[in-house]
């Protein structure tokens, strides 16, 4: 039986310092039949001049309008059976493709999902990862303690595009939290318990960028993605979901007031009340 063509799509945009062993990660896995496609914003780094020294690379650099614009472009352009989506700061974990071309041979995976690393700016791996709870109703309540998915760990059917749509380009950094709620609302994901890939977060990073905030702007659109799958006001489920966000507010803002000596929140409401005092 003939393995199924595997398509990767990468973004990429001033990505050079680790650009290369995002290939190299994908050369590394030794599997007959990849596409790596390479959607770059139009770097100025020296991006381009590390391109061009694989001839096995579909590559284009051209303006864009940003990270899910050019994802959007290259799962339009992917010819694989299998699609795969690993940013340019990321990797995949050795010999892993064969593994899943394998899972894909049951019709009924149409999206698998596996394991991983967060990893520094080095590449040196910081803690494990999971997308064990990644089930549509886990994911839109993300504000439950269960709540992690393995975003480069996804691997799907090219023709879950065709029920699912596209990503959606109004979001700046929840498109893939978005658009894997609408994958598991129509297909059962499969799950496996192996480290797939591995995720790189630095101060620069999307995410990294975040951390230091009160209310990160990732949490504010996970936020609107969640509510889109809330349903109407009149269904209870609606109201599941409502007096569950309440609840996890509450007890945030009582935990990060009372018990976290370290939390933003903390710091802030001891900086209102000194001003108060004043």
């Amino acid at each position: 039986m003939s393995l199924p063509k595997i398509s990767i799509v990468t973004p990429s945009f001033n990505q050079a310092r680790f650009i290369d062993a995002n290939i190299q990660s994908v050369l590394a896995q030794q599997y007959p039949d990849v596409e790596h496609i390479i959607i770059d914003g139009g770097s100025t780094d020296g991006t381009i001049d590390i391109l061009k020294k694989y001839s096995h690379l579909r590559w284009i650099s051209e303006p864009d309008r940003g990270q899910t614009h050019a994802l959007n472009k290259g799962f339009r352009m992917a010819s694989g059976e299998i699609i795969g989506w690993l940013n340019s700061d990321d990797t995949y974990c050795p010999n892993i493709f064969q593994l899943i071309s394998e899972k894909f041979q049951r019709s009924e995976c149409m999206v698998l999902c596996g394991d991983g690393y967060e990893i520094d700016e080095r590449g040196e791996i910081t803690h494990p990862l999971s997308s064990g709870s990644a089930d549509p109703d886990s994911l839109i309540r993300y504000w439950k303690w269960k709540y992690e998915f393995v975003q480069p760990s996804f691997f799907f059917r090219r023709n879950v595009f065709d029920g699912a749509g596209y990503l959606d380009e109004s979001l700046y950094y929840a498109m893939d939290y978005d658009f894997f709620i609408r994958l598991g609302l129509r297909f059962r994901f499969i799950y496996t318990p192996i480290p797939f890939a591995n995720l790189r977060m630095y101060p620069e990073s999307k995410s990294g960028r975040n951390v230091r905030k009160l209310i990160p702007g990732y949490i504010l659109e996970m936020q609107r993605v969640s509510h889109r799958n809330w349903g109407k006001p009149y269904q209870i489920k609606y109201y599941e979901y409502l007096f569950s966000f309440i609840g996890a507010l509450f007890y945030s803002i009582i935990k990060n007031l009372f018990f976290s000596p370290t939390s933003k929140s903390r710091n802030l409401f001891k900086r209102i009340i000194s001003r108060m005092k004043r």
